[in-house]
């Protein structure tokens, strides 16, 4: 199932559990009017997100703020600073990866090639790839992984830095931790251990989360390429 389509069944099972869970309290009380109140999907436009939840609003009724990708400074391939100002007046694909993983991370690197193939002579498109474990990942090992895989710097950045910082990034903005497997439990994990997940996301030129997708399927990244497409037309 692809991610939009998630988004719109998973709106759809809030609304109906605060109409019938009658213990429960008022969804007014705890959210604000974005996601308390219906908003339908809309031909042509992407969302926006809020809340805890990540829910997907189509139509901004007030002024609360939506998901956004919060203050950061790293170091790229190339050793040089990126931060969030880096993404004002583009639009961004970012994801989370790490170079020694051998499970999800290099099938999603292959598909978001495909964005990168797809937008390579666009300069307003890029892509921001964190890496989960930078205490082993340094600029120079990025730029290896990088050379390897065709990564082309100028239209993709990959980046390294502050643990807490990247964590705290992930989770904040775009609850990029998946929850711990029950097998994992046990193992005591804690805010310092981050299991992040297969899912890419998209960002606006005004930093704001607009879309979330499936990095393994190939079908979702394309679909990724077509939300790309409906964004340029709001640059």
């Amino acid at each position: 199932m692809e991610i939009r389509s998630y988004s719109k069944i998973l709106f759809c099972v809030l609304v109906l559990s605060s109409l019938f869970a009658s213990c429960a309290k008022d969804p007014k009380e705890e959210y604000s009017e974005e996601i308390t109140d219906i908003s339908l999907p809309e031909k042509d436009k992407l969302p926006l997100y809020y809340g805890k939840d990540l829910q997907p609003v189509w139509e901004n009724k007030n002024s609360s703020k939506p998901r956004e990708i919060s203050k950061f400074i790293m170091k790229d391939q190339e050793n040089r600073n990126v931060s969030e100002d880096f993404c004002k007046g583009k639009i961004t694909v970012v994801s989370f990866f790490f170079t020694k993983c051998a499970g999800i991370c290099p099938t999603i690197t292959n598909n978001l090639s495909l964005v990168q193939k797809e937008f390579e002579a666009d300069p307003n498109i890029q892509i921001l790839s964190f890496s989960a474990t930078p205490d082993l990942d340094s600029p120079q090992v990025l730029k290896e992984y990088g050379s390897k895989r065709k990564i082309r710097y100028e239209k993709w950045k990959l980046l390294t830095g502050n643990q807490k910082e990247i964590y705290t990034l992930a989770r904040d903005s775009f609850n990029a931790d998946t929850a711990i497997p029950k097998e994992d439990a046990k193992k005591k994990l804690t805010e310092n251990d981050f299991l992040h997940s297969d899912h890419v996301y998209l960002l606006d030129s005004q930093l704001r989360l607009r879309g979330i997708y499936n990095g393994k399927m190939k079908s979702s990244i394309q679909e990724l390429n077509s939300d790309i497409e409906v964004l340029k037309r709001e640059l």
